[in-house]
Formats: structure tokens, sequence, C-alpha cells
């Protein structure tokens, strides 16, 4: 059930993404991919094996499901905020981040509701924390990025 849920989600919001305006460059869109997929990848490492503060179900369908949502689902979301973010001025880019958090952090608890995995440790400041540093890395990455790629361009 929470694969065909997830799985559902992602289609949506990958084939939305696929058809509205871009702001980004294609290399900028894969290099914002790679790093939102390895900064996340070691957040939840460190909480899952480190801290154990999140326990992974057992399932293979869990598996899949939280790579689903690792993989594919919050790295559309975060690269449509900062596609949206580019050109905008810093009152639409608050609104959007305060959309943004929540939003990442429902898809976090609703995992956790469909037992994909399971908080044992955790609680909601720690994810408040958790997406404000990854977007904070991100958006700093993917400034200097930026320049470089319009250096290299022009």
């Amino acid at each position: 059930m929470a694969f065909s849920i997830f799985f559902a989600l992602t289609v949506i919001i990958n084939l939305t993404y696929v058809v509205s305006k871009k702001n980004l460059h294609l290399f900028e869109i894969f290099f914002i991919w790679m790093v939102i997929n390895i900064i996340h990848h070691n957040f939840m490492t460190i909480f899952v094996l480190n801290m154990e503060m999140i326990n992974l179900n057992s399932s293979s369908t869990s598996y899949w499901t939280m790579a689903l949502i690792r993989v594919f689902l919050i790295p559309v979301l975060i690269i449509w905020y900062i596609d949206n973010t580019q050109g905008a001025n810093n009152r639409n880019n608050w609104i959007i981040l305060f959309i943004l958090i929540p939003l990442l952090i429902g898809i976090e608890y609703l995992a956790n509701l469909l037992n994909v995995y399971d908080f044992e440790k955790w609680n909601l400041f720690y994810s408040i924390i958790e997406w404000v540093v990854i977007l904070l890395i991100i958006n700093f990455l993917s400034t200097i990025f930026r320049k470089i790629l319009r250096k290299e361009m022009s």
C-alpha cells in the first residue's frame, strides 16, 4: 500500500515538473539531483545506523518505497523549489520555503505512518533542523555551481 501511494505521488510530481517551465540548466538539475541524493543519504545513514534514531522496516517493499522517496520524490521537490526561487524575489522564496519544509516533513511522517520506517528517538524538531540544513547546503552549492556554469558558458 505504501509503495503504491508513494509511487503515485512520485509519478504525479515528476510529470508535473517535466512539463513545467524550467529556469535551471540541465547540468544544474543533474548536479542538484546528485548533491541531494548524496547529502540526504548521508543524513539518513547517520540517523539510522550510527545514532539509531530511525529503524528501517526489513521487508523488500518498504526498502523500495524508501528508495523511491529518497531517490526520486524528495529530490524533485527540492529541485522544483530551487528552480522556482532562481528568479523570484525574497518574499516568494520564503513563502515557497515555508511550504516546502512542512511538505518534506509530511512525507517523512507519512512514510512513518505507513510503516516504511519507524521513528525511535526522533521528533518534529529534528526533522525541521534536518531539512533546513539540507536546503541551506543545497542552495549554497547550487549557487556556486550556477556561477561556475554561467562563467564557462559565456
